[in-house]
This record gives structure tokens, C-alpha cells and sequence, in this order.
């Protein structure tokens, strides 16, 4: 109950959101070294991880998600501004940047909660990791009702880099 009551919590949203981002700066920057978890994960792991990260963001209400990023402005919008910045939006394919932007804003806006095995993955993802964003897209349409919204407008993917 004492971690449901923490993930909860509004107070504790902006240092989970700061650690998450820099986590995913830190596998981000693992990546580029070539130490990130993507390179010794089997095909078959890499499908499992991608149908994770599918399945979480099956659960998501990307309602409530649109309502916390519409704003432009606040803590979800700073959130999502500093995650998109470590993306490589350039070398991210249309349906796998999708992915990202959604991903970015559903931990931006708390809808998917950080910390935990899932944390990891969700970055690797945002950041299409050894193309996981695109594994994750591809597991999403499976069920095309499940494909989240783009929030790519709502993120100002210009200008940043991975």
C-alpha cells in the first residue's frame, strides 16, 4: 500500500521524472558507447521487452495524458522537453517516433510510473534503442485500436539531438 500511496503522490512526480530522465540520459549514453542493454539481448528478448513496454502503454489513458500535456506550459510540458532532447527525432522512423512522443508524454504526465524493471525499457524505447521503439509500434499494431496518440506537435522535436 506505501508504494501505491508514493506513486500517487504529486509531491514525489518531479524527482521520479528527474530521475528518470537521467536514467534515460545514462542508457542513452551507454547506447551511443555501445555498453547499453540493447546489444546482448536476443531477438527473442528484444520481442519480449518490446510486447512490455506494448503492454504497459496498452493501459494507459491517453485522455487523461492529452489533458496534462495540452497545457504547453508546466511541469509535464518541461518534463517532455527534456526527454525529447535526448532523441534523435532525425533518425527515429514516423510510427517509432510516435511511440517516443507518446511514451515521453505518459511519463511526462505520470501515466506510467517510474522506477522498476519496466524504467529501462521505457527509455530504451523513447530513445529507439537498436530500433525498440519501432519493435514496440509493431507489437501495438497487432491491435491497431491500441496505437497511441502522436504527441510529436505537443513536443518540440526540432532542433534536439540524441
Amino acid at each position: 500500500m506505501a508504494k501505491v500511496t508514493q506513486l500517487a503522490s504529486p509531491r514525489d512526480l518531479p524527482a521520479r521524472a528527474a530521475a528518470f530522465a537521467a536514467r534515460l540520459k545514462d542508457e542513452y549514453e551507454a547506447g551511443l558507447r555501445g555498453a547499453g542493454s540493447g546489444p546482448d539481448e536476443s531477438p527473442d528478448e528484444a520481442d519480449r521487452a518490446a510486447d512490455t513496454v506494448a503492454e504497459a502503454m496498452g493501459t494507459i489513458d491517453w485522455g487523461a495524458v492529452k489533458a496534462a500535456t495540452a497545457k504547453g506550459a508546466g511541469d509535464a510540458a518541461e518534463k517532455m522537453k527534456a526527454m525529447a532532447a535526448h532523441v534523435d527525432w532525425e533518425k527515429v522512423q514516423p510510427v517509432a517516433a510516435q511511440v517516443s512522443s507518446a511514451l515521453i508524454a505518459a511519463v511526462a504526465s505520470g501515466h506510467i510510473p517510474l522506477g522498476g524493471p519496466l524504467t529501462g525499457r521505457v527509455a530504451r524505447t523513447i530513445m529507439n534503442d537498436h530500433n525498440l521503439a519501432q519493435k514496440v509500434a509493431d507489437s501495438l499494431s497487432r491491435t491497431p485500436s491500441s496505437m497511441p496518440p502522436d504527441f510529436r506537435g505537443v513536443i518540440d522535436t526540432t532542433g534536439t539531438e540524441g
